[in-house]
């Protein structure tokens, strides 16, 4: 290429872009204010200073074309409230049911009750969340700002105008910025007028959100409004909640973990689980809750081992209780009367998985049902016709990475270790509907609270039919239809289900439901 030439192309390539520089700046500052597309219902709104017509289109979507996933309607064989009440009764506890219902949501604070809409093509840039404050406390509005303006903002400088307002607190300014007129200040609501973009957003760099009404737990929603564009920041006003921490001592396993015990007169099947658990990992403490009638009671009272007397058949899940209360390490074991630690029992493993994850709660596997090791929830229905299916394929979700053999799951075997603050404020539910038997009912209540796992390869020894008093410990034990029915119409009323029901897998060739 000659000289010539390369000079003809270099001035060619100075002049388109000369000319792109310059014609977008007469697109961007020389359209008039008549030429902005107005926001209208389900349009789109232009950036000011262009023409929807000439640069965006408008993608409008019917709601038909708009996929969404519905509910999967409930459809259980199992277990329904009218199975246990007459209509007129049924009616009667449907109202109960629902004002216990409302008095439960006023109280729960949930992040899903906070809807907040983003608009798109908005000027208005704003935390949308994660502004946190404590009642009666300060916080800045950082990231407030306009982004960008109509064209005749900059080249008339008409004035510029902002809205703030909120419902549980007022606005306050860290600084005020000369040629800025604000309005309001110490107030719910507030106005800022300017001439000048920059002194706008200089301006709303300095204002700080008052809280004035006191909640612990609760949200308020500022809205700010630009030229008829609004922008909705939601506060979570939260008081600190102090953490409750455990002294390791000697960071040895007795140092860290107690074992909760619920027994009932099977006295050779508890003294073998005490033995196994002295021997594997001595020095541990167990909390026994005996509820054994006086005639049958044997005292089993010793080094390490605090037994606890209740009344007689005050229930299963009372013991727990009474025994979770004794607890005063961070991790807790609870185990039935009828297990044992077996040699390859690992419950170091256990208590590493809490250690090393954000799960709250983990368990071993019963020894010949390590098929049974674990059990997920299909939820179906919409909120006021819940349905719950069990089920034991697939029994398990992901596994958990770093340890092997471990999965997340929803409702574990009857030996498993857990965070005690955790399951404290869950709790072992002490009703008489409970007393005589019960195992998911804690799992149903950490729904959604709690993270759960189970390990396959973690096995004990399971010894339920052994011992002398197995007989007669088999009368008291086995409840009856009466007493089954009472816990099944109880479990239902409590947590407003519609249906329970299990499935037992393929190993069974139908699916049944809980009688």
């Amino acid at each position: 290429m000659s000289r010539d030439q390369r000079s003809r192309l270099f001035k060619s390539a100075l002049l388109f872009f000369v000319g792109c520089f310059c014609g977008n700046y007469w697109v961007k500052f020389n359209m008039s204010a008549e030429t902005i597309a107005k926001r209208e219902a389900g349009s789109i709104q232009a950036p000011p200073g262009y023409e929807v017509k000439t640069i965006l289109r408008s993608l409008r979507r019917e709601p038909e074309d708009i996929p969404t996933e519905k509910e999967t309607p409930c459809k259980c064989g199992g277990q329904r409230p009218a199975h246990y009440m007459a209509p007129w009764q049924l009616a009667n506890k449907q109202k109960e049911q629902k004002a216990s219902l409302e008095r439960f949501e006023r109280r729960r604070i949930d992040l899903r009750d906070v809807y907040n809409q983003v608009e798109g093509s908005s000027p208005i840039s704003y935390p949308a969340h994660g502004v946190y404050c404590r009642p009666l406390r300060t916080v800045r509005l950082k990231g407030v700002r306009i982004e960008w303006f109509d064209a005749s903002a900059i080249q008339g400088q008409p004035q510029l105008t902002a809205h703030l307002s909120g419902e549980k607190g007022v606005f306050e300014l860290v600084s005020s910025v000369d040629y800025v007129a604000v309005e309001g200040e110490g107030g719910a609501k507030m106005t800022i007028r300017t001439s000048n973009p920059s002194l706008l957003n200089r301006q709303l760099q300095y204002i700080v959100y008052r809280n004035t009404q006191y909640d612990a737990n609760t949200f308020d929603l500022v809205r700010l409004q630009y030229d008829g564009f609004t922008a909705t920041i939601p506060i979570h006003i939260q008081q600190v909640q102090l953490p409750w921490l455990y002294d390791q001592k000697g960071g040895k396993f007795q140092d860290r973990v107690t074992a909760v015990v619920k027994t009932f007169f099977r006295y050779s099947n508890l003294k073998r689980l005490i033995a196994s658990i002295q021997e594997h990992y001595p020095g541990t403490r167990m909390v026994i809750a005996d509820d054994t009638p006086a005639k049958l009671f044997t005292s089993v009272q010793g080094k390490n081992v605090d037994q606890f007397r209740m009344p007689e058949n005050i229930g299963y899940f009372a013991g727990r209780n009474l025994g979770l209360s004794q607890v005063s390490t961070e991790y807790f074991l609870y185990t039935d009367d009828d297990h044992y630690i077996r040699n390859d029992t690992k419950l170091h493993m256990l208590v590493s998985l809490l250690d090393n994850t954000n799960f709250h709660l983990v368990s071993a596997t019963y020894e010949k049902r390590e098929s049974k090791f674990s059990s997920t929830l299909e939820v179906t229905g919409d909120e006021n016709n819940i349905c719950l299916l069990q089920r034991y394929e697939p029994n398990h979700f992901h596994e958990i990475p770093g340890f092997p053999g471990c999965y997340a799951n929803e409702i574990c075997q009857n030996f498993f270790m857990a965070s005690t603050n955790e399951v404290k404020s869950i709790g072992f539910d002490p009703d008489q509907a409970l007393a005589r038997i019960g195992h998911e009912e804690i799992f149903l209540s950490a729904l959604g609270r709690l993270r759960t796992a189970a390990c396959r390869n973690n096995v004990i020894g399971h010894n339920r039919k052994g011992g002398p008093e197995f007989k007669d410990y088999g009368k008291f034990r086995n409840p009856g239809e009466k007493s089954e029915a009472l816990r099944f119409k109880y479990n239902l009323f409590k947590h407003n289900l519609a249906c329970t029901q299990i499935d037992w897998g393929m190993n069974t060739t139908t699916t049944k439901t809980k009688k």
